[in-house]
């Protein structure tokens, strides 16, 4: 049996569970902020957007490694063909260490060491930002050309990907982060940041598997999986 698949189809799997995992936050939320009740037998817990090693968590690295595994998969074409890889592989690198950093927390242990060294604070109060924000500063120069040579709408949507996930993972961060200053991390503007922040880095990494995937098909014409069954003599 063989199943078509498509990137579209792929992306709807994606955006269904992402607006599922959002639905479940919102009720925390809600709960929290309406009915003064924040843990509910620990069930909110398990959905919010704020809190690691949650099912969120866990769906948001699972999805940062699908993505460098079909990074893998074209470097892997890209090298076949003959054609550039190297930055490919190292792109499928960066997803791995995201995928990491997500369960691990890599980002928010640099928090201190750097407020040890500069003076962090406002919209630099998470003050992992400050390296996280020059690394991506030298990425995007250095893959300029890499995106340039792109079929052109590929390279939008690596465009439009990077930046939704950017956005939130950078931009929502620190404004949540002038939030913690000023008035704790408990408050319902934190939250609202946080879940825009969670939601946008699903989306930008949902978006991003779905341009891998065009561009793979661009490739190799179809997407499909055979599924066989072998059947044993008595």
């Amino acid at each position: 049996m063989t199943i078509s698949l498509t990137p579209k189809k792929i992306l709807t799997i994606f955006l269904s569970i992402i607006a599922i995992l959002l639905c479940a936050n919102i009720l925390g939320l809600v709960s929290r902020f309406v009915f003064d009740h924040d843990y509910v037998f620990g069930i909110i817990g398990l959905f919010d957007f704020n809190t690691e090693k949650n099912i969120p968590t866990f769906y948001s690295s699972i999805a940062l490694i699908i993505a460098s595994l079909l990074l893998l998969f074209i470097t892997s074409i890209q090298k076949n063909e003959n054609l550039p890889f190297i930055l490919w592989g190292i792109l499928s690198f960066i997803f791995l260490f995201l995928s990491i950093d997500e369960i691990s927390s890599i980002h928010e242990k640099l928090n201190t060491p750097i407020k040890n060294t500069v003076d962090a604070t406002g919209l630099f109060y998470f003050a992992w930002v400050i390296p996280y924000g020059l690394a991506l500063i030298a990425f995007a120069v250095s893959y300029l050309k890499f995106l340039l040579v792109l079929p052109k709408r590929i390279m939008w949507l690596f465009i439009l990907s990077g930046s939704t996930f950017v956005l939130g993972a950078i931009g929502f961060e620190m404004l949540g982060g002038w939030q913690a200053e000023q008035n704790g991390n408990r408050g319902l503007l934190y939250a609202i940041f946080y879940t825009f922040e969670e939601l946008l880095e699903m989306l930008g990494v949902a978006l991003f598997i779905y341009t891998l995937l065009e561009y793979i098909l661009i490739k190799k014409k179809s997407l499909n999986i055979s599924l066989t069954s072998a059947t044993k003599e008595v």
